[in-house]
């Protein structure tokens, strides 16, 4: 197909990692969704026209939804800017006909493929439970799914885009009559610019003792550093011809109130809520595979900091970190005989991260992961070269913290319920990811995602009752 449209920017290197995985189908989209209460009638037309006007008001004010790549079989792909943007692309309205459970959906939209021609690289999936009507009921439920491809945002990109959505639907609402007409496509400005990549808006000077460590770790023989524990990280990296690519997502809710006292009792033994959840995988992980010998988490984190990145831009800017859970901590974990040892065991685990976590942070953008990007030649390669291995990281958990709608109001009769965070298959990453965020003074949400058969579902489900039994473990201790 001929490219009509302008060349934006060159891809980034941090991109470039998320356009080579386009290249071999080995990761898909992120997903942040928003679900409301509507206590009002809502007709099926009304809510079009509410939506078009919004996504019209979001594609001028972001840049990142503006555009798609190209060459990225090339060392060297582009963004360019899209012409137009036809609504049927990026707006699908579902009727889920009932209540029901959001994993199904997810995992089904996490598993559609982005076209490879100039089309949009994200989608507003929406799903109402009415039954038997197109039209919303009062009381019915609305959630408002955001589908993106990870190279044109981050998880908080995810947050910054219902930021601005529920400004946008909050005032269309306020000037109605809402417009009956919903336009077919939607002209983008000749003038739209992209974000400058990481690697633009700040330094990541790398220290020659850190590269020296980064070569042993790759190349140096096991006989002169010795090996490794061997690390449990569910089935190796395989090819889409011997494991299937299907997304699995299942979804823990925790109560307001059940928040607020985990946090309340992080912050009581000096750690954060991110500290702690990270803490009940590890205790769940090495319960359930009493010979596992080592364990390694990642945890991503924010750049915007560093490059002065507002939290309301939609961009990819994310770092991330490895901690080690080596046997002896592992098997002082298993040594906990009754509930108060296993509490102290968790709060140790949670405190021996959090201090992973400040040397992380200290020394951003120092000796940062990031900063090797450069001396990666080949980034499709970079990846082939991990099919077939076994995987390096046990974990990743990802906290997009507590949403606030920000400066906008919602439109009236509208209630933010809680939102949900998840990634697709990862055939070459995790064995599995928890992925978080709340809503202020409300639920959290951990949605915990991962590739058929690379984990087993007992195990999933074993890290699943541990994150809904904290509340009520912590409770009776203190109780």
């Amino acid at each position: 197909m001929a490219i009509t449209s302008d060349i934006l920017r060159p891809v980034g290197m941090l991109e470039k990692l998320y356009t080579a995985r386009q290249v071999l189908s080995i990761y898909n989209s992120v997903i942040v969704t928003a679900s409301y209460t509507i206590q009002s009638n809502l007709d099926d037309s009304s809510l079009r026209c509410m939506l078009c006007s919004a996504i019209t008001r979001l594609i001028h004010r972001h840049p990142s939804l503006c555009c798609y790549f190209d060459g990225e079989k090339t060392p060297e792909p582009k963004f360019r800017r899209l012409k137009t943007i036809l609504i049927k692309d990026v707006l699908q309205i579902r009727n889920l006909g009932r209540p029901a459970d959001l994993g199904p959906q997810l995992q089904e939209i996490h598993d559609l493929q982005w076209p490879v021609d100039a089309k949009p690289l994200w989608r507003l999936v929406v799903m109402r439970e009415s039954p038997a009507t197109d039209d919303i009921s009062i009381g019915s439920r609305l959630h408002i799914a955001f589908v993106y491809h990870h190279v044109i945002g981050d998880g908080l990109s995810g947050s910054a885009f219902h930021r601005c959505l529920i400004q946008a639907l909050g005032d269309v609402e306020r000037r109605r009559p809402v417009s009956q007409e919903v336009p077919q496509a939607i002209a983008i400005p000749t003038s739209t610019t992209l974000i400058e990549p990481v690697e633009k808006l700040t330094s990541l000077p790398l220290s020659w003792l850190f590269l020296l460590g980064q070569v042993i770790k790759e190349y140096a023989p096991w006989w002169l550093v010795g090996a490794p524990s061997p690390l449990w990280a569910g089935k190796p990296a395989q090819t889409l011809d011997e494991c299937p690519f299907r997304s699995r997502v299942q979804i823990v809710t925790l109560s307001p109130d059940r928040v607020q006292s985990l946090v309340e009792e992080s912050k009581s033994h000096s750690v954060t809520l991110t500290c702690l959840l990270t803490a009940v995988i590890v205790s769940a992980l090495a319960n359930q595979f009493p010979t596992a010998s080592r364990f390694v988490g990642n945890t991503p984190y924010t750049l915007r900091r560093i490059t002065r990145t507002s939290m309301d831009e939609m961009v990819n800017q994310t770092s991330g970190f490895e901690t080690d859970y080596s046997m002896d901590r592992l098997d002082n974990i298993r040594k906990a005989s009754n509930a108060p040892e296993h509490i102290e065991s968790l709060w140790d685990t949670a405190r021996y991260f959090h201090t992973q976590m400040q040397i992380e942070l200290a020394k951003c953008p120092n000796d940062n992961l990031i900063g090797l990007l450069p001396y990666v030649t080949d980034y499709i390669k970079y990846y082939q070269k991990k099919i077939g291995k076994p995987r390096e990281v046990t974990f990743e958990l990802s906290n997009l913290g507590a949403f606030e709608e920000g400066r906008g109001s919602l439109p009236k009769d509208w209630t933010l319920e809680a939102m949900s965070f998840s990634q697709g298959a990862q055939p070459v990453g995790p064995a599995f990811t928890a992925n978080c965020v709340g809503v202020r003074g409300g639920a959290l949400t951990i949605a915990i995602t991962w590739q058929e058969s690379v984990v087993q579902e007992d195990v999933i489900d074993g890290l699943a009752r541990a994150l809904t039994d904290l509340p009520r473990l912590l409770r009776e201790k203190t109780g």
